[in-house]
């Protein structure tokens, strides 16, 4: 699945007026700089010419992105120094280093956290791959997946390749395309996909329609019951469609939709009422199934070491490598294992701790273990284990 992220570039050589690069075009004399694992930190893609160059878009925190890197660590192995690979992040130069020591690799690293080249190669989903020829021009720009071994041998040669684009919509805006009439009491509303737009939804923390409204665009319809049953991925059990589909060719579709005020509750059940009206061959049960689990405990000094709080908060925030909760509950910590799919399936708190508490840890994905020790820095550990968990359950409606 794509990963919406922060718009990345490389600083260029290039002063103002950049122009967005479109396949077949020849690369300007672009200048990669801050690279993190070279004696030169700087080089130029004009540098590169002789040479098929797979420039990537990338993250440590996006576990696809990290798997594409891998992949083109191979095609560096297999093809030498016939191609390069410059793969380029908008984090830290200190974060970078710290992910190469923990995963070693070949291909150039570059640090660039001023977004120059978004003008160039402008994207808002990652990973996200260009693919430039023997002759500096732009042979593809796709989805990091359509680089194989046979397009880089074709490329090599000089052949023309066509691969599917990625266009990222850039311009799309939530508020633009629903022009929801926020007059009403109370609404729902469902438009067509959103091409380039990649999945992503919003609620409302505060504001006028704090708690009560929710939009969601691009959403596959497994996707849609999960949220509207406030459940994880791997919680959600889809007989309705057996058949595997990759992301592209999954059908999509874009809601948005609110409650009366002093409704909130009422939000995730009047959200399963409409998709009912709307899949009407579908059937969302809830289950209990035996599965494994993840378990938190807390070990005899886990109180000495958590920081109580006088806040009382239900939110946090957390990414693929930190969490930052101030009043939260312990149970937090069992949802951002189980919200952000660091472990695939449910994780359930059995600490046994009340109360609130400030928590912060930062780990490196690269490096599963750090979670475990900012775990048992604060006095916590878990196990896997079998319990009977509620589960939804898509079926065809007889």
């Amino acid at each position: 699945m794509k990963i919406a992220a922060t718009l990345f570039s490389i600083v260029t050589a290039i002063a103002t007026q950049a122009q967005e690069v479109h396949v077949g075009n020849v690369v300007p004399p672009l200048q990669v700089n801050h690279i993190v694992n070279r004696a030169k930190q700087t080089i130029s893609i004009s540098d590169l010419k002789g040479k098929v160059v797979i420039l990537d878009f990338w993250a440590t925190w996006c576990s696809p992105c990290v798997a594409t890197l891998g992949k083109f660590e191979g095609y560096k192995k297999q093809f030498g120094d016939k191609i390069a690979v410059v793969a380029v992040s908008d984090e830290r130069d200190s974060r970078l280093k710290q992910f190469i020591t923990n995963r070693p690799t070949s291909l150039i690293i570059s640090s660039d956290t001023g977004n120059s080249m978004q003008a160039f190669f402008p994207h808002r989903t990652i990973p996200h791959t260009v693919l430039i020829g023997v002759d500096g021009k732009v042979n593809a720009i796709t989805d990091a997946e359509n680089i194989t071994p046979e397009i880089i041998k074709l490329a090599l040669q000089n052949v023309a390749v066509n691969l599917p684009l990625k266009k990222d919509n850039i311009s799309f805006s939530i508020d633009n395309y629903f022009k929801a009439d926020t007059t009403q009491p109370e609404a729902f509303n469902m438009l067509p996909p959103v091409d380039g737009a990649g999945t992503m939804s919003r609620v409302y923390p505060q504001g006028f329609f704090k708690s009560r409204r929710m939009t969601i665009v691009n959403m596959p319809m497994d996707g849609l019951f999960r949220m509207a049953y406030n459940k994880t991925y791997y919680l959600v059990i889809n007989e309705y469609d057996t058949v595997k589909h990759s992301y592209a060719d999954e059908e999509k579709y874009c809601v948005d939709f609110w409650v009366k005020e002093g409704n909130n509750d009422r939000l995730l059940p009047f959200f399963q009422q409409k998709l009912k009206q709307q899949f009407v061959d579908v059937d969302a049960v809830l289950e209990m199934r035996k599965m494994k689990v993840l378990v938190i405990t807390a070990d005899s000094i886990a109180r000495q070491k958590l920081k109580p709080s006088l806040q009382s908060n239900d939110q946090y925030n957390a990414g693929g490598s930190h969490f930052e909760g101030n009043g939260v509950k312990l149970s937090a910590l069992a949802d951002y294992l189980e919200g952000f799919g660091l472990y695939n399936g449910k994780v359930i708190d059995e600490t046994g701790i009340e109360g609130r508490y400030d928590i912060y840890f930062e780990w490196q994905p690269e490096k599963k273990e750090t979670l475990k020790t900012a775990f048992a820095d604060l006095g916590l550990h878990w196990q896997t284990a079998e319990r009977e968990v509620e589960v939804l359950v898509l079926k065809k409606r007889q």
